[in-house]
């Protein structure tokens, strides 16, 4: 039997690449909406969406980084 489990958004999956090839990568939503080609509404999603799933964390100045970057 094959869970079913929620469709991967590709544009979410795309931001969490960057972020992993680009560990010290700080998006602010109308970069990671330029980023992804994308409108700054859905952009704001998906980083909010990171953020709550603690993948990302929110700056000071509402940008977004990695919470725990990869040790080199």
């Amino acid at each position: 039997m094959i869970p079913i489990a929620p469709p991967i958004d590709a544009d979410s999956l795309r931001l969490r690449h960057e972020f992993l090839v680009a560990p010290a990568l700080c998006l602010t939503v109308p970069q990671a909406a330029r980023l992804l080609a994308i409108r700054a509404d859905q952009a704001a999603a998906i980083l909010n969406l990171l953020e709550k799933e603690g993948w990302l964390i929110r700056t000071a100045t509402g940008a977004y980084r990695r919470s725990q970057p990869l040790a080199a």
